[in-house]
């Protein structure tokens, strides 16, 4: 028996370290970390709330702070870092062995003392095949939870995005219900006055009831973003104190970057000239984890087929040792054991890991065309933003600072009254409330095609 048991130390056990080797989840931080620019939290506990290295919530809370935050705290991407643990208990157990079975037959009578020792011969070529499909499957987890990272880093900056608007939409309401405020305290004066009718004043204090209703309604809508935002920063649990604060990037509309209102796509509306669609489109092929870890489904499903093809012969080793014979003697017997493919020869898993190759083929071809719509997608929607806000810049807010300019001048001759004056302030201060949403659609765009091309297109946001 020792000989069979020196052949598989021999063939096994310098294969005993393969299922040991792991992707960690730092190996996916640093890739969430090469695409970002911000690590992930892979030891967090299950309770508790911390600030990564480098943020202080002593200025406030930035949108690059923001995400930043959430990759450290989020409890959905933490539960979603455990399949990283799933993956490598896969792999140990392909890697593992069958234990050899040994049968024993005591002696009675005149009967000798007889030992069968079986061990799974067919391990020499199956284990190698399934190992590699379990390694290629662990890898493919890991660029499926740097989908997940990207994923949360989006709602992130689409969240942050969404309160900075509520939040000025908020603040600049109490000018316009002051204005309207003003206005209808003037057309009152002149209701008592005769100057005018009663219809007339009606008009000028529902206009200011609905300015209060629609200041109380931004209000709210501040509050809901903001807890939207803490909730994606891992914070909706405990009650953190902390101010959140408007990037540069929102605050400027984006001053920082080169804005073309241009569709076409040779022109660059990104980062710098060779940004173009096409560019960036190629860049999402190469970049974006989901193709990877399409790719990375094919060739997983191709080794599992081998692996399936390798089990339609099975074969066992046997070593047989009886007692003490005539000769008083121990003897030996090696032999094997076959398991004839007449019948099942595993036609079924055979077939079914070829129809998940198919299927994993047919999924990366998904995948890529998905990529491309989603890339063309955010891209236009970046134009159109930065169209529509160089558009209100140029051609919408001038004349009616303008208006502002003339109104105050012919208030100061005494050519019109001051209700003239605030009815132009009026229209202003409502077409500044426009601004925000420009703003926050330009940072929504570009979030959304950072996103779909898995990087950042602008360091250091």
């Amino acid at each position: 028996m020792r000989w069979l048991a020196l052949l598989f130390s021999l063939f096994l056990l310098p294969a005993s370290g393969m299922a040991q080797a792991k992707t960690q989840p730092a190996d996916v931080s640093k890739k969430v970390e090469a695409r970002t620019g911000h690590k992930l939290n892979p030891t967090a506990k299950t309770a508790g709330w911390a600030l990564p290295e480098g943020v202080s919530l002593g200025d406030g809370v930035s949108e690059d702070e923001a995400v930043a935050i959430a990759l450290w705290n989020n409890p959905a991407l933490q539960a979603e870092l455990t399949a990283m643990g799933l993956a490598r208990a896969d792999l140990i157990e392909a890697g593992q062995l069958r234990n050899p079975s040994l049968t024993l037959i005591f002696p009675f009578s005149t009967r000798i003392l007889e030992s069968v020792a079986n061990w799974p011969f067919e391990a020499l070529w199956q284990r190698p095949k399934r190992v590699a499909a379990a390694r290629l499957e662990m890898e493919r987890v890991e660029e499926t939870l740097v989908s997940r990272a990207l994923d949360l880093v989006r709602d992130v900056r689409l969240a942050y995005a969404d309160y900075a608007i509520a939040q000025r939409r908020a603040s600049m309401t109490s000018e316009a219900v002051r204005e309207r405020s003003e206005i209808a305290t003037i057309v009152n004066a002149r209701f008592r006055a005769g100057d005018i009718s009663e219809l007339e004043t009606s008009a000028a204090r529902i206009d200011a009831r609905l300015a209060e209703e629609q200041a109380t309604r931004f209000g709210h809508d501040a509050v809901i973003a903001r807890d939207r935002l803490r909730a994606l920063l891992g914070a909706a649990g405990s009650n953190p104190s902390f101010e959140i604060i408007l990037s540069p990037a929102i605050e400027t509309a984006g001053a920082d970057q080169p804005v073309s209102v241009k569709t076409s796509t040779a022109t660059p509306i990104v980062s710098g000239p060779s940004e173009t669609l096409d560019n960036l489109i190629e860049q999402a092929l190469d970049a974006r984890p989901e193709l990877k870890a399409a790719q990375l489904a094919i060739e997983a499903a191709g080794q599992r087929a081998k692996w399936e093809r390798s089990r339609i012969l099975a074969v066992s080793a046997i070593a047989k040792e009886y007692g003490r014979g005539g000769n008083g003697k121990f003897e030996q017997g090696p032999g094997a054991q076959i398991e004839l493919p007449i019948f099942n020869r595993n036609q079924g898993g055979v077939s079914r890991a070829e129809a998940e190759i198919e299927r994993a083929a047919k999924q990366l071809i998904a995948a890529r065309q998905r990529v491309v719509a989603e890339v063309r997608e955010a891209y236009a929607q970046l134009a159109q933003a930065r169209e529509s806000r160089e558009l209100w810049r140029a051609r919408v807010l001038p004349p009616l600072e303008e208006d502002i300019r003339s109104a105050e001048r012919a208030y100061k001759s005494g050519d019109v009254a001051y209700l003239f004056v605030l009815e132009t302030t009026r229209r202003l201060t409502d077409a500044r409330l426009r601004e925000p949403e420009l703003q926050a659609a330009e940072a929504r765009a570009m979030a959304q095609l950072e996103r779909s091309i898995g990087r950042r297109l602008i360091a250091n946001r």
